[in-house]
């Protein structure tokens, strides 16, 4: 059985002292994902949440920004999970621990698949790796590691992600007590969510919020739909009023 080596484990202490030094009402913020994307170097970290029940997202943070894909996304995300190797894995399994898309599936079958061709291609993704906390699929909770140059992860990758889950469900759990214990204005929305709903109030059109905020309009749709779920609303003027206890 594989095990990390002593320096794996000095970079895993150094990063829960970095990342512990990290204030904030959110459990992993972009400053956390950064932190993340140097431990298993990547192009991209991305924190979600969904309701596969429901077949809602509770809300995702990515670090960098998400930018919009160049290519049109023509697949669903609720249809692509059946075709994801790893989403059928965690909603088949319960299984959280960290998995590689390698682990799954071959790369000539990979680059054959409609998966490949309408999702993960028109987002640079040829390699992956996920880890969640446990969770129920009403409310899963996975981070998904992304590198574009097709350069696998290795499994010692792995290892140190799953070293890790206990961190990161803890995080995730005091950040949550602390939000319990807030005032209900400040409950609900995140950083950049009310950052968003802030420039929206000024009259602004998505792709103005984007300038001024200098994240992608896809971002700002993102932000804005994960606000209108958790104020009940469906409209900027309905999320903005709700912001303003009107």
């Amino acid at each position: 059985m594989q095990r990390l080596d002593a320096g794996d484990l000095e970079r895993v202490g150094r990063f829960v002292a970095e990342t512990g030094e990290i204030d904030g009402d959110e459990p992993f913020p972009p400053a956390f994902l950064a932190a993340l994307r140097r431990l298993v170097p990547c192009d991209s970290v991305t924190f979600c949440e969904l309701d596969r029940i429901g077949e809602r997202e509770l809300g995702t943070v990515s670090f960098p920004d998400e930018q919009d894909a160049e290519e049109e996304l023509t697949l669903d995300y609720w249809e692509a999970r059946f075709e994801h190797p790893i989403c059928h894995f965690h909603e088949t399994t319960g299984d959280w621990r960290a998995h590689r898309l390698s682990d799954f599936v071959g790369s000539r079958r990979f680059h054959s698949s409609r998966i490949y061709a309408e999702w993960f291609r028109p987002q640079h993704v040829e390699s992956l790796i996920t880890v969640g906390l446990d969770s129920p699929l009403s409310h899963t909770k996975v981070f998904l590691l992304a590198r574009s140059d097709g350069r696998d992860f290795d499994p010692a990758d792995c290892l140190v992600l799953d070293v890790l889950r206990p961190y990161l469900a803890m995080r995730y759990a005091a950040a949550h007590a602390r939000v319990d214990a807030a005032p209900a204005s400040c409950v609900e929305l995140t950083r950049r969510e009310r950052q968003v709903l802030d420039v929206v109030a000024e009259g602004k059109t998505n792709h103005q919020v984007a300038e001024a905020l200098r994240i992608s309009d896809g971002t700002v749709r993102r932000h804005l739909q994960n606000a209108y779920a958790k104020l009940g609303v469906h409209t900027r003027t309905a999320a903005v009023r709700a912001l303003n206890g009107e």
